[in-house]
């Protein structure tokens, strides 16, 4: 079986709409797990451990908590919506579970069994999205989950405006928090400051939408991080400095990208890019790819600065070796460098490699590192 973090699973946007019965953030990723062992088994039901649901929901052995889990789903009811909110079914999350020798037999109904059977050939439409479950678990407020499931259902296109009845519906808070007060600081304002937190690509945000001086709507609105997702002490404020005022020029803002930055920053010197960023400040006209300009830039401050070798008649035997070992030791490092820049590492791990060959002096030093990065 694969590893945790390895555990990805394609899950149709209608499986989100739970309603009629509390939630837990146990629950949803026991059920998340369960979809994902059917997926793998192409199955519409499956005998599992229970050892294996407790470790991959990261909870101890607590085998009367998962039947409480499996119970509660088995009676939540699921409105199924399409794209565009209206009401096309229903069905419950799990037709079946029961206790047998092995350890548990979960069973789904035939809707959601065809929806994961066909996850292969939909997976890039609207009704998938791609839920790590590893990830899910980072989450310590269930409202954080169920709104984590909603945003993705709906990331390449608009949030549709919501009732704030129907927000309070699929949260399994309609007789809890009723005062909107009260609501909305525990459910919506720490949610969304919790997947702000963890969300690298959007940030979320709602607006009140009133009928005389009651809410009765909420938009979520959806916006890009501009912000390089880089640690902070591993970027400096001259280098911040420059970004600020580089997309001071419109012609830079209307193309800057922040993964385009961020793979600029592990691929060259801060100095040349900070030098790039200057001369892209001066530019006076239209920008088609932010990337390629500013990499044109920041080779051409690079090649500037290599000088021909003087040819000189007589070198001494020492100066020679020198030479020698410091041309090897560039070479080697570039090699370094590159495989860093591909392994397949996360960025903030990526970037303190970066930082520790920067100040490697000798070739004894960059074996070390090397082999720091093989292990």
């Amino acid at each position: 079986m694969k590893k945790l973090k390895d555990l990805t699973q394609f899950k149709p946007n209608q499986l989100i709409e739970i309603k009629g019965a509390p939630l837990t953030t146990q629950g949803l990723l026991t059920y998340d797990f369960i979809l994902h062992r059917l997926q793998q088994e192409k199955e519409d039901s499956i005998i599992l451990s229970l050892a294996e649901i407790t470790k991959a929901v990261g909870i101890e052995r607590n085998y009367e908590e998962i039947y409480h889990y499996l119970d509660s789903l088995q009676r939540i009811r699921i409105e199924s919506k399409d794209a565009k909110g209206k009401l096309w079914g229903a069905f419950n999350l799990l037709s079946e579970y029961r206790k047998c020798e092995d350890g548990v037999f979960v069973a789904v109904p035939p809707t959601i069994y065809k929806a994961l059977k066909t996850q292969d050939d939909n997976k890039d439409s609207l009704y998938y999205t791609t839920i790590k479950l590893l990830e899910k678990r980072v989450f310590r407020c269930v409202y954080s989950l169920i709104f984590y499931d909603l945003f993705k259902k709906y990331e390449k296109i608009n949030i549709p405006i919501l009732d704030l009845d129907e927000i309070r519906e699929f949260t399994g808070t309609t007789d809890k928090y009723p005062e909107y007060k009260a609501f909305k600081v525990h459910v919506l304002k720490k949610a969304l400051a919790e997947l702000n937190g963890f969300e690298r690509q959007y940030k979320y945000d709602f607006e009140e939408i009133k009928i005389a001086r009651r809410v009765h709507k909420i938009k979520f609105i959806k916006s890009e991080k501009n912000l390089i997702d880089i640690p902070e002490n591993l970027i400096s404020e001259k280098l911040e400095k420059a970004i600020l005022k580089a997309r001071k020029n419109r012609f830079v803002d209307e193309v800057y990208s922040a993964k385009a930055m961020e793979k600029l920053i592990l691929k060259y010197n801060e100095e040349d890019i900070i030098k790039g960023l200057n001369e892209l400040y001066k530019y006076n006209s239209e920008i088609d790819n932010f990337s390629k300009i500013l990499n044109s830039k920041i080779k051409e401050i690079v090649d500037s600065k290599k000088v021909k070798p003087k040819k000189e008649a007589v070198k001494v035997a020492k100066q020679k070796v020198e030479v020698l070992e410091k041309s090897e030791l560039d070479l080697e490092k570039e090699k370094l460098s590159i495989l860093i820049f591909k392994i397949d590492l996360p960025t903030r791990e990526r970037i303190m490699l970066f930082g520790e060959l920067s100040v490697v002096e000798d070739l004894e030093s960059l074996e070390k590192l090397r082999d720091k990065i093989k292990s």
